[in-house]
C-alpha cells in the first residue's frame, strides 16, 4: 500500500534490553502459562508477530548500533561493549530528519556518545539505575523520582501530548528494566510469590557433547549468580564463600538512591523471604532450584513493569490522535532464563539470538498475522525508511519488511539464512568469540579462536542439546552450511579476524583455572 500523497506515517520503536521470547506470552514459551505480558499479548493479537526474528549479535551496544544503521557490526564498527559508534556514518534518525521527521530518543542509550540527529532526547545517565535515576536531556540533567520504566513511559506520554501535530515523528523508546541488576518496581515485589515457576527441561544441562565454550562461561546460575548482588540478600546474611566479593555494586547504588519510603518497602518485602531460606538446610540441588526461582521471578517482575507501561503508551497514542502510528515492540537480544543452567546472553543459541518482534500498523491490510520467515534487527531501519517513502535505504544490509507486511505469501522469496557474529572475548560472561549461520532447519556455529564447531538440527533438537558436528549422517548438511556461511560472510563484506589462536593462548583459557580469568 503506497502512502504517496498522504500524510507521512508516525513511528514508535520500543526496544527492551534482553527480553527473550520465553518471557512473552504470545510466543508460547515455557513461561507463557505465568502470563507475564498480558498487554503485549493483546497487542500481538492485532499485529504481525514474527516467529523467526533474530539479532546479529546478542550484546547490547552492538545490537543497538545494528538497529540504527541497518548494518552488521563489522560494517558499522561497533563490535563489542566499550566501543563507540562512529557518528560520521548515516543513521536512521538522520535519514528521517532529511525528509521532515521529528526524531525523539527516550530511555537507555548505550552507544557511548552524545545522541546525534535526535531533535529531542532524554536518556539515562547510567542504565543500571532503576530507582530515582538521573536523566540527561538536550538541555539539562535531572534526577527523577520513581522507577525507570515508569519514568521513561511518562516522558514518552508527555512528549506525545505536547507534540507538533503538523510534523511526522519517529520515537525510539529504550527500556532498561531487564538489565542487571533486576530490580522490580515496588508494586511488583510480591508478584509470583505464591507461584512455583516451571523449570526449563535443561536447567541442569551438563553440556557434555558441546564445544568447550559452554563449560567455561561465567553465566552459570549455580556458580555465578550472587546472593547479595543478584538475589538481594544483605552481605552479612550469607556465607561469603558461596558468593563473589561485593564492593560498591549496582544493587547497592540503587538502594542508596531510594527514598526512605521505597527502601522501607524494599526491605520489608525481602527480609522474610530471605530469612525463610536461611532457616532451612540446603543441598546444592535445592540451592540451584531456589536461585532459579528468585532470579526468574525478579526478571518477570521487571518485564511486568514494561508490560504495564505498554498499555499506558497505547492509550496515550489513542488519546493524542496517534493511534495510526507504526508501532514496533522488540528487544536488543534475548536472555537465558534458566535454559542450559544459565542467566546471561551473547550466545548464538536460540534463547539469546531470537528476539520478539511485534509490528502493529494500520498501513497494511492482510489476514496473516504470524510471519515465520527469517528476519533480523538490521531489517528494521530499512523497513521504517521504506514506509516513510525515503529512497535512502538501499545501501543498508537489512531488507525492508514492507513486502511481508503488505503482501504476505508463504512462497515469497526471502533470505534462506541469517548470519551472526559475537566479537567479545574475554568479557564479563566469558563467551568465546563465534560466528555462524542459521537456516529454518539447522544451525552451524564456529568458535573460531578455539577452532571448535557445533551443528544442531533445530527440527529434531530445538533446545540445542545434541551437537551433531561429528555425526557422519550429517556431514553433507554441514558442508552445505559451511559453504553458505562463507557466502554470507562474503555478501555482508565480513572481514573480521577469525584466526585460530596459538595453542598456548588456548590452554590459558581452557585449563583448570580458566573460569577465574
Amino acid at each position: 500500500m503506497s502512502t504517496h500523497g498522504k500524510k507521512k506515517p508516525n513511528f514508535i520503536l520500543i526496544v527492551s534490553e534482553s527480553h527473550p521470547v520465553s518471557a512473552l506470552g504470545a510466543y508460547k514459551g515455557y513461561l507463557s502459562k505465568v502470563d507475564p505480558t498480558p498487554n503485549l499479548d493483546h497487542l500481538a493479537l492485532k499485529s504481525f508477530i514474527f516467529t523467526n526474528a533474530f539479532c546479529t549479535n546478542a550484546t547490547s551496544g552492538p545490537s543497538s548500533a545494528v538497529l540504527l544503521t541497518g548494518q552488521h557490526s563489522h560494517i558499522n564498527g561497533f563490535h563489542k561493549s566499550g566501543n563507540k559508534l562512529n557518528d560520521t556514518q548515516i543513521t536512521l534518525p538522520q535519514r528521517l530528519q532529511k525528509i521532515g521527521y521529528e526524531t525523539i530518543l527516550l530511555g537507555r542509550w548505550n552507544l557511548d556518545l552524545k545522541p546525534k540527529y535526535f531533535n529531542h532526547w532524554n536518556i539515562l545517565t547510567d542504565p543500571t539505575e532503576k530507582y530515582n535515576p538521573e536523566f540527561i536531556s538536550n538541555n539539562n540533567k535531572k534526577r527523577i523520582e520513581g522507577h525507570s520504566t515508569d519514568i521513561i513511559s511518562d516522558l514518552a506520554i508527555e512528549w506525545l501530548e505536547q507534540r507538533n501535530r503538523n510534523k511526522p515523528f519517529f520515537m525510539l523508546i529504550q527500556f532498561n528494566a531487564t538489565t542487571e541488576p533486576w530490580l522490580p518496581a515496588i508494586r511488583h515485589l510480591s508478584l509470583y510469590d505464591d507461584l512455583l515457576l516451571p523449570e526449563p527441561s535443561n536447567l541442569e544441562d551438563q553440556h557434555l557433547n558441546k564445544a568447550s565454550p559452554s563449560r567455561y562461561q561465567s553465566m552459570d546460575i549455580m556458580e555465578d549468580l550472587n546472593f547479595s548482588e543478584d538475589l538481594f540478600f544483605q552481605p552479612e546474611q550469607i556465607d561469603q564463600n558461596k558468593s563473589k566479593t561485593i564492593l560498591f555494586t549496582d544493587r547497592q547504588k540503587n538502594l542508596e538512591l531510594m527514598t526512605a519510603e521505597q527502601l522501607s518497602a524494599w526491605t520489608l518485602s525481602w527480609r522474610p523471604k530471605n530469612e525463610a531460606f536461611l532457616r532451612e538446610p540446603q543441598s546444592d540441588d535445592n540451592i540451584l532450584q531456589w536461585k532459579f526461582q528468585r532470579y526468574v521471578k525478579n526478571y518477570l517482575r521487571c518485564v511486568r513493569g514494561i508490560d504495564d507501561n505498554m498499555k499506558r503508551i497505547e492509550l496515550s497514542l489513542s488519546e493524542t490522535n496517534s493511534s495510526d502510528a507504526f508501532l514496533v515492540y522488540t528487544s536488543n537480544h534475548g536472555r537465558m532464563l534458566g535454559e542450559h543452567g544459565w542467566y546471561g546472553s551473547k550466545w548464538m543459541y536460540e534463547e539469546t539470538m531470537q528476539t520478539p518482534l511485534i509490528i502493529s500498523t494500520n498501513l497494511s491490510k492482510t489476514s496473516v498475522s504470524s510471519v515465520n520467515v527469517l528476519v533480523q534487527n538490521l531489517d528494521l531501519a530499512p523497513t521504517i525508511l521504506n514506509y516513510a517513502e525515503s529512497p535512502d535505504f538501499k545501501d543498508m544490509q537489512g531488507k525492508s519488511l514492507k513486502p511481508l507486511l503488505e503482501n504476505f505469501d508463504s512462497n515469497y522469496s526471502w533470505r534462506n539464512s541469517v548470519y551472526y557474529h559475537h566479537n567479545e572475548f574475554p568479557g564479563d560472561q566469558m563467551i568465546a568469540k563465534h560466528y555462524g549461520i542459521r537456516t529454518k532447519e539447522n544451525k552451524l556455529i564456529h568458535f573460531y579462536q578455539f577452532d571448535e564447531w557445533e551443528f544442531y538440527n533445530l527440527i529434531e533438537d530445538p533446545k540445542e542439546t545434541n551437537n551433531l558436528y561429528n555425526n557422519e549422517n550429517y556431514q553433507a548438511q554441514i558442508q552445505t552450511l559451511k559453504k553458505l556461511l562463507l557466502e554470507n560472510r562474503k555478501s555482508y563484506l565480513g572481514k573480521t579476524d577469525i584466526s585460530i589462536m596459538p595453542e598456548e593462548w588456548r590452554k590459558r583459557y581452557r585449563g583448570p583455572e580458566a573460569r577465574k580469568e
